[in-house]
């Protein structure tokens, strides 16, 4: 891949990290260690070595909110809505990732919609007071995600019971919203680097979902153990990963404990099966609800093509809606 293809690429998807960490506040770091921003440069360029070391992706569908769905296979396909993170754009999420390539390999339709840009030209989803409209700009994602999610169901090779999410960094938060204000449209959603809503009390889901959280637990921008991002004490607290997977095991009527019940491998980073997957049992009408932790995974640990395949096996192995 060409180098300046490639940092286009992926410049989007990581602007976030760079973005967020250079624009808010944050508190005072110890002299001798490194602070939010710099951590935040290091993911960035790690990122961007990746992707100048990958193979050539296919061409992402121009129009984020148009559904791709391979030519051949089964007549009927799960749609996978992928959400971009902070900063980030849908259709280089689609290039970085190579969505169209692995919708061919694996079997699935997807959409990739944008964001909406806030005033400093990054774009972001209303999906948390914690996370990403920095601005406080109007904007109803909700209402636009049911639209796209309408218009790409009808696609004749769409299967309308298996419609997920699957969101990345602040897109991980929205599908989470999601999750809580549109269950009736939605099978499941996954999020990646994300939190359940800072206000727990506000998710009222009127379905099921199987929901899968996966996160780095070294992760600096949205901690694995919650926190604010970035030192920023005027926004709500994140849930931590672990909550954030209990309080959908409730919402299922899950077991309250998880139980371990395999390792995979997500980051092409690490040798071997670094992921520990645990898993609430007993969830009512067939949903699942896992964690899938990194150890020492950082912000974008869980998002490669490693991680996409994982997810699709995920959904395939799912029940769809009734």
């Amino acid at each position: 891949m060409p180098r300046g293809r490639a940092r286009r690429a992926f410049a989007a998807l990581c602007l976030a990290l760079s973005a967020l960490a250079c624009r808010q506040p944050e508190a005072q770091p110890r002299p001798t260690q490194p602070t939010a921003e710099d951590e935040a440069r290091a993911l960035v360029e790690k990122a961007r070595r990746e992707v100048e070391e990958g193979s050539a992706g296919a061409t992402p569908v121009a129009d984020g909110t148009r559904v791709y769905a391979p030519a051949t296979g089964p007549e009927r396909l799960p749609l996978i809505v992928f959400l971009h993170g902070f900063g980030g754009s849908g259709a280089e999420l689609a290039e970085a990732l190579h969505l169209t390539e692995m919708a061919d390999a694996f079997g699935f339709a997807y959409i990739a919609p944008e964001g909406v840009l806030d005033h400093s030209g990054r774009r972001f989803w209303n999906a948390d007071p914690a996370c990403c409209n920095f601005d406080d700009i109007e904007v109803d994602h909700i209402a636009a995600l049911a639209e796209w999610i309408g218009r790409a169901a009808a696609h004749p090779r769409v299967d309308p019971r298996r419609v997920y999410l699957v969101g990345f960094s602040n897109g991980g938060f929205m599908a989470h919203r999601a999750g809580c204000e549109m269950s009736s449209r939605l099978a499941g959603i996954v999020s990646i680097a994300g939190a359940f809503p800072s206000d727990a009390s506000s998710c009222k889901p009127d379905h099921r979902l199987s929901v899968v959280q996966i996160h780095g637990d070294r992760d600096p921008i949205v901690k694995f153990e919650g926190g604010y991002l970035f030192a920023n004490t005027r926004r709500p607290r994140t849930q931590s990963a672990e909550k954030s997977v209990a309080a959908w095991a409730k919402i299922d009527g899950c077991a309250d404990e998880t139980t371990p019940t395999r390792e995979i491998d997500l980051d092409p980073r690490v040798a071997g099966a670094e992921t520990r997957v645990s898993s609430h049992a007993g969830c009512s009408a067939g949903r699942k609800v896992e964690l899938w932790r990194i150890p020492g995974g950082d912000h974008t640990a869980g998002l490669s093509r490693y991680s996409l395949k994982a997810i699709v096996e995920f959904i395939a192995a799912d029940s769809p809606l009734p």
